[in-house]
């Protein structure tokens, strides 16, 4: 299955969001910490839970 590169970058996007809401236990929270999240050199920072 080959998958373009907006495909991928919607998902990625997507999962700032979806993965605290989905697994708490595992991801506490996703937020940014440098740039906007779309242009290149943007820093996401991942706070794992308490299952981890």
């Amino acid at each position: 299955m080959a998958l373009s590169a907006n495909e991928v970058w919607g998902a990625i996007s997507a999962a700032t969001n979806m993965y605290p809401a989905a697994m708490p236990n595992l991801i506490a929270r996703i937020r940014m910490t440098s740039r906007d999240g779309v242009t290149a050199g943007s820093v996401r920072e991942i706070t794992f839970g308490t299952g981890t």
